[in-house]
């Protein structure tokens, strides 16, 4: 499993939903410049249970909120966007198939979503090469993890 996340560790608290593999629906609450909370909608056991995910952020003040529902299974997430100065301010979604997704991560401060990152099996694997895998961008991603 792969995390790919901030590059820089946050200053808010951390949640981690690792092993969350299948989501159904987001609710987001949001104002013009952020993304204040959320709250994930995951697909438990074999796709007969949805599990409300516990409130990711803080901010209890009225805004907008938002429902991104999913075309489940067959839609994913392929892009997270946001500025370490503002927090959060958009996810974009796209219907294709990726590889095994593995669950979300992050921190939250008092007034929005700090960070967000997510776990994910590579597509290819070299056989027969265990070791560790750690690439950095300038876009302020980098992912870490270990192969098998």
């Amino acid at each position: 499993m792969i995390r790919i996340g901030p590059a820089y560790p946050g200053r808010g608290i951390p949640w981690d939903h690792k092993g969350k593999t299948e989501v159904a629906q987001i609710l987001i609450s949001c104002n013009r410049n952020r993304i204040n909370f959320m709250y994930f909608v995951y697909v438990e056991d074999g796709g007969t249970k949805l599990v409300l995910s516990e409130k990711i952020g803080r901010e209890e003040t009225s805004h907008s909120m938002e429902t991104v529902n999913f075309d489940y299974p067959s839609e994913y997430i392929t892009r997270v966007s946001g500025a370490p100065t503002k927090g959060l301010v958009s996810i974009d979604f796209n219907y294709q198939v990726a590889g095994k997704f593995g669950g979300f991560f992050g921190s939250y401060e008092t007034d929005s979503i700090e960070t967000i990152g997510f776990y994910i099996d590579p597509l290819q694997k070299l056989a027969n090469q265990p070791g560790e895998i750690a690439v950095g961008g300038s876009d302020g991603l980098e992912a870490s993890g270990e192969t098998s």
